[in-house]
């Protein structure tokens, strides 16, 4: 049996790293978006057009509602496999 719990440990583990994983890439794509808005913002006296396309670029980089989406099933996951743990745990007699 312990084998099934090491499997199980590996799972978490992995599922973890996946969902901090996630959160990294949200908050540099965060950061990248801010940086832009950062130097739009410092313009004194901006172009429209060069306002414009520079805005533009910021929102085509965008995080997309997918990247949210998967920033939430990361975390998901990550509880599902704690909460399967703690189950697992539980059953064999641990104190969960």
């Amino acid at each position: 049996m312990s084998t099934q719990i090491d499997i199980d440990t590996a799972w978490i583990l992995k599922q973890l790293k996946m969902g901090e994983q996630a959160v990294a890439n949200f908050k540099a794509e965060a950061t990248s978006i801010q940086h832009i808005m950062d130097k739009l913002n410092k313009q004194v006296s901006p172009d429209f057009m060069t306002r414009y396309i520079e805005v533009k670029e910021g929102l085509v980089t965008e995080i997309k509602a997918d990247q949210f989406t998967k920033l939430k099933q990361a975390f998901v996951d990550s509880q599902t496999a704690v909460r399967a743990f703690i189950e697992t745990d539980a059953k064999l007699g641990g104190k969960g």
